[in-house]
């Protein structure tokens, strides 16, 4: 099947919550096949971006956080939200030194993915940066 002809057609949106950081909204749906989904869920979030982040003595650097939604502490790569207009590999080095204290060395764009593309709307723009060390 061609692309195209694997579109859903959407049929009404209505928001649920509208927050800087959360958007969820429900879809009613129409498939290829003519199905109707008359609740589809869809999160909204702002691009982020993500680095691995490896020092000139070759070691990792991560961040080590509490999350609630887990209840857990666990160490994360460097991560955030691209602030609107900011472009992704700024923001990447600038998430690194607001929660690492590490910076500069060598920079690269790794790719561009999405968390969960079936209910996501947002891209993780994910960077590798070696010999960063702490400013």
């Amino acid at each position: 099947m061609a692309d195209k002809d694997m579109k859903w057609k959407t049929l009404s949106q209505k928001y649920l919550i509208e927050k800087p950081w959360l958007t969820a909204r429900v879809d009613k749906v129409e498939l290829p096949t003519g199905a109707i989904i008359d609740e589809y869920y869809v999160l909204e979030y702002p691009d982020w971006v993500n680095t691995i982040a490896i020092t000139k003595e070759g070691e990792f650097v991560f961040v080590r956080q509490y999350r609630y939604a887990i209840g857990k502490t666990v160490n994360e790569l460097c991560a955030g939200v691209i602030e609107k207009g900011e472009n992704p590999m700024v923001a990447a080095k600038r998430e690194l030194m607001e929660e690492t204290g590490f910076g500069g060395g060598n920079w690269q764009k790794w790719m561009t993915i999405s968390a969960n593309p079936s209910t996501h709307t947002n891209l993780t723009h994910c960077y590798l940066a070696t010999d960063v060390e702490r400013m």
